[in-house]
């Protein structure tokens, strides 16, 4: 859309700012639905799914910039945890201030205006913002850190330059991260807005936020591998990524490693059902391969401000002494990269797990890592010797759901309900399609993500 010169005799027409009031026509949230009804809703966005078709830096730096807060502004940051957790980020609406020229001056307060109301809209009311220059404006949140701020920080500033220029140019998204408070200023860097953007996809590409700095070659080195288990059958293992969405925010907060095993023999895809029934060695072995294969991708989940990385492996290997040296021994994996950005999540935990030897395990690998993940079967009893452990997630995975559309639905209903309070994420994850989304959300769930598709283009693969 065509932008009015700086120079125009007439003052600038913001796009739509005329209107006499600006409604916004959200669902209330506040209201508790009769669990008919949300089983419903999760029934029918499950039927819907289905007819779908498939498919921290030295402020020396050059690009470290300093911002002047008030006084009140900055005592609360300072007195706060939230500039360590990469909660809090400045957004800049110079592009219309350049836009406006001249006439800023009688413009200016209607774009305030505009970006309060756009602040409340995506802001919880504990959040804190201020507007901090005549263009600039900071954002505080205290449910988001890292990525899902900074995609916060971006959709508000794109919302608000669509909305009065028209169109939100990727060089105009400006939005810088506050990495400390010096002197009464804001210490900050720019934030990407492209690889933000990027983070908004369900599924993994090239432009994945971990993928910006791993070179191809490397990864391809670690993927395919193929072995003959205990009783003679040829397996080959692919490796490729899975997005976990934030549903509360629309990014991706987590990438996570898939190993797809395929029967060499019969060239069909083997179900996690079939390979807890390999043998130890086996299972061993894919596990091993997984951690080699993550290796290449931990350095890039470093921060707040990367997605984590979550490799998958099984108890088995995990719960012996041998298969924690094998953690912490991979190259690649260091001990502070564990730490910094990389959680485990355990595939095979089932109602038979020993819950005392459970809870230990999780101690252990809770202090090897970023945080333990919990893959669970849609039974509730599977649930209950998990209450104690301190996890930092709790998954059911789609290939564990069968049955009819209506058995699915009150199966993820189920589940968002009995894993309530046990952990901070609750995922819905090995998604065939977008549609059930919808239904992770309805059930309250934090998280979700699409299944790789299979077989791998080769760019997938590769």
């Amino acid at each position: 859309m065509g932008r009015v010169g700086a120079n125009a005799k007439s003052p600038p027409t913001f796009h739509r700012l005329s209107q006499a009031s600006f409604t916004v026509n959200r669902p209330g949230n506040l209201v508790l639905t009769p669990a008919i009804k949300r089983a419903g809703r999760i029934l029918r966005a499950v039927e819907s799914a289905r007819t779908m078709p498939s498919d921290t830096p030295s402020i020396a730096e050059a690009s470290i910039e300093r911002v002047s807060l008030p006084a009140p502004v900055a005592e609360r940051l300072v007195r706060s945890e939230l500039i360590p957790r990469g909660s809090v980020n400045v957004i800049s609406v110079k592009a219309v201030k350049a836009w406006a020229g001249e006439w800023w001056a009688q413009k200016r307060a209607d774009v305030w205006t505009y970006v309060e109301r756009k602040l409340g809209e995506h802001l919880d009311r504990q959040d804190m913002r201020a507007r901090i220059s005549d263009s600039e404006f900071l954002i505080a949140m205290n449910n988001d850190n890292g990525l899902a701020a900074q995609a916060t920080s971006v959709k508000i500033l794109e919302d608000v330059l669509t909305h009065l220029l028209g169109a939100a140019d990727v060089a105009d998204l400006r939005v810088r991260s506050v990495i400390g408070v010096e002197g009464g200023q804001a210490v900050c860097k720019p934030v990407d807005a492209a690889v933000v953007l990027a983070a908004r996809a369900r599924r993994d590409s090239a432009r994945s936020p971990v993928r910006i700095s791993v070179d191809p070659a490397d990864e391809a080195r670690r993927t395919p591998v193929a072995f003959t288990t205990a009783g003679g059958a040829a397996l080959r293992v692919d490796f490729t990524l899975e997005h976990v969405i934030s549903l509360r925010r629309n990014v991706t907060t987590a990438v996570r490693v898939e190993p797809m095993v395929t029967h060499l023999a019969s060239g069909r895809q083997a179900s996690s059902r079939a390979l807890t029934k390999l043998s130890d060695r086996d299972v061993a072995f894919i596990d091993e391969s997984t951690l080699k294969y993550a290796s290449v991708f931990a350095r890039s989940a470093q921060g707040p401000a990367t997605p984590e990385l979550i490799l998958p492996a099984s108890f088995r290997t995990l719960g012996t002494q041998r298969g924690r040296d094998l953690l912490t021994g991979t190259a690649g994996l260091s001990l502070s990269l564990l730490r910094g950005g990389v959680m485990i999540e355990l595939v095979d935990i089932t109602r038979g797990t020993p819950a005392g030897r459970l809870l230990e395990v999780v101690g252990l690998l809770r202090a090897l890592t970023h945080g333990v993940i919990a893959r669970v079967p849609p039974d509730k009893e599977a649930l209950r010797v998990l209450r104690d452990a301190r996890l930092a997630g709790l998954t059911l995975d789609a290939s564990d759901l069968a049955g009819a559309a209506n058995n699915i639905a009150m199966d993820i209903m189920a589940f968002g309900r009995d894993a309530r309070g046990l952990a901070p994420m609750t995922i819905l994850q090995g998604l065939p399609q977008d549609g059930y989304f919808a239904a992770a959300e309805t059930a309250g769930l934090t998280h979700a993500g699409l299944r790789a598709v299979y077989p791998l283009s080769r760019q997938a693969a590769a």
